[in-house]
């Protein structure tokens, strides 16, 4: 399915389920808005699945793993054979975010979508790693479209398997320098205004 296609089915939120969402919470013996973020985000769940009743008892964490050859630069203090190493622990499930969703009773799907090397994780390979964005582009307009599918598949598994909410993250060593030079791009600002230390770093002495 083409992306187009996928983005003409996004449905706006359902204010009339959104409405009575609300009117629930100002029913409670509370402050109105007493709860702040966590109200507007359960009010805004209520728009996307466009049901004042919000259940979210089936939870999962889906994880995009991969590589970056701008480590190459040496803007990082570990070496890509780290991003393999946290991807199989992945496998085991033994991860601080592994650990954080077994604790709030959510399920862990983690996906290789770029690793370098192989790993025990489901393989939904793009290639094995990005270029190295100081040099040439990351990757290809065709790659960053099959990337976006690989997330609409698993969102889709995800929905039919029953799950009513769903995070996402990345794991993959240079992942934050691509963070920022998206960040730095989508804001119009200079990549220093969004470039912080990396793991492990300090001030300079």
């Amino acid at each position: 399915m083409e992306i187009k296609n996928i983005l003409e089915k996004i449905e706006p939120l359902d204010t009339a389920a959104m409405e009575v969402c609300q009117q629930k919470w100002n029913a409670i013996a509370k402050p109105l808005h007493g709860m702040g973020r966590l109200e507007d985000a359960i009010i805004q769940i209520a728009g996307i699945t466009r049901s004042p009743k919000v259940v979210l008892d089936k939870k999962l964490l889906c994880v995009m793993c991969s590589d970056n050859g701008v480590v190459e630069e040496g803007v990082s203090q570990s070496g890509m054979e780290v991003t393999k190493i946290v991807a199989d622990n992945f496998s085991q499930l033994d991860t601080t975010a592994c650990i954080i969703s077994k604790y709030v009773g959510a399920d862990v799907w983690p996906v290789d979508i770029g690793v370098y090397e192989d790993t025990l994780i489901e393989n939904r390979k793009i290639a094995r790693g990005t270029a190295n964005i100081a040099k040439v582009p990351a990757m290809s307009r065709e790659q960053a479209i099959q990337a976006i599918m690989v997330g609409v598949d698993k969102v889709r598994e995800a929905k039919d398997a029953g799950y009513k909410i769903i995070a996402t993250g990345e794991m993959g060593i240079g992942n934050t320098t691509t963070s920022s030079a998206i960040a730095a791009v989508l804001l119009d600002v200079p990549v220093e205004d969004v470039t912080g230390r990396g793991a492990g770093m300090d001030n300079p002495t």
